[in-house]
């Protein structure tokens, strides 16, 4: 299991921080002693350089080859395993019955959604990977041999390049995540893939891409695309409309311990990084229970009130208790972004439907 930090602060969604499942670190400090410190270091960089530039779909592979796979788990595996844990957390919360048996993972990388997957639902029995790059496939078998989770150490994996997918198996997959993909393919391929998961999807359809502003329209796209299709939302959105927001994007944190060779390909000097992400849970099924709101941002607050902001049932609402309503001022300044609201708050909290745009 992801291992929670010992000062930590529950969140709705997950543990406010984690920490990598102990066999899959080790599995990646194994890993990297195949090459040169120096050389997985260097591809590290220009792996993170290539990840950082804007993407407008199209361009060629971000990874390619053994020395850049290497580069790809040192730096950048660690805070995507945070940000899919903080999705799939999230959508947990709202399923909490919920127990699949299958997955497929679309674009896996070196595994890093099936390690996610068996660390929050420990139900699953078979996992299949379908990714386009050698090296990645290569590696994930090998630290995929590290795990404890059947479902991890007996995945199925092929070389498929998701644009020239084949039609689904007969048999569906409870579960289908589509992390960091969608960014990568130009918007017809991606319409095309979406649409593939959906008919693969048995129960769940969790996309995950970085908390960007670029990278949460491509989510916002697909999840237009999956309402139009039928499908319910399970999170983060309150509702099954289509997202309100204008001149602003929804993501969310995960803080996760950065592991010694992270830090050492970084060259960074905190222990931890706050991993953002934007995602869709997408299911053939309502959630059982519905929510008034999720927050989706920090709460802030002066010597006049504390506001947050909240997407609601009914729209995007900044949320604000006065100062001088003690009790109100308080609960809205200890919301926690990512935190879900069963019902709309009581007076005294305002609620302001028109919020101010987003200026940071």
């Amino acid at each position: 299991m992801s291992r929670p930090d010992d000062d930590t602060t529950a969140l709705s969604y997950g543990p406010r921080t984690i920490r990598l499942p102990e066999e899959l670190e080790a599995a990646l400090a194994w890993a990297l002693t195949s090459a040169p410190a120096a050389r997985w270091t260097r591809e590290a960089l220009a792996v993170s350089e290539r990840y950082r530039a804007p993407r407008a779909g199209g361009e060629q592979p971000l990874v390619a080859g053994r020395d850049q796979a290497l580069g790809y788990v040192a730096l950048v595996m660690p805070a995507t395993y945070a940000q899919l844990h903080g999705a799939m957390a999230a959508t947990a919360a709202r399923i909490p019955d919920w127990a699949p048996s299958s997955v497929l993972d679309l674009g896996a990388g070196p595994g890093t959604a099936l390690w996610a997957t068996a660390d929050r639902w420990p139900s699953l029995c078979s996992a299949s990977a379908y990714e386009r790059e050698p090296a990645f496939v290569t590696l994930g078998r090998a630290i995929g041999s590290a795990s404890h989770a059947p479902s991890v150490r007996g995945a199925r994996w092929e070389r498929q390049d998701l644009t020239h997918l084949r039609e689904p198996e007969e048999r569906r997959f409870d579960l289908v995540v589509l992390g960091h993909v969608l960014n990568e393919l130009e918007p017809p391929a991606r319409r095309a893939v979406v649409e593939f998961a959906w008919r693969s999807t048995a129960g769940v359809l969790l996309i995950v891409e970085p908390g960007t502003s670029a990278a949460f329209e491509v989510v916002r796209s697909a999840r237009d695309r999956l309402l139009d299709l039928g499908a319910r939302t399970i999170a983060p959105c309150p509702n099954d409309l289509p997202c309100p927001l204008a001149g602003d994007w929804c993501h969310f944190p995960q803080r996760v311990v950065r592991p010694d060779f992270q830090r050492r390909a970084r060259g960074a000097p905190s222990p931890w990084e706050d991993a953002k992400f934007s995602y869709a849970a997408m299911a053939r099924f309502a959630a059982p229970q519905p929510i008034w709101a999720r927050i989706i941002d920090e709460p802030s607050s002066n010597k006049a009130y504390s506001e947050v902001l909240a997407s609601t049932r009914d729209g995007i609402a900044r949320l604000r208790g006065l100062k001088r309503y003690r009790e109100a001022y308080r609960h809205i300044r200890g919301l926690l972004w990512g935190e879900t609201l069963a019902e709309p708050l009581p007076s005294p909290a305002d609620i302001l439907a028109e919020p101010p745009r987003r200026t940071t």
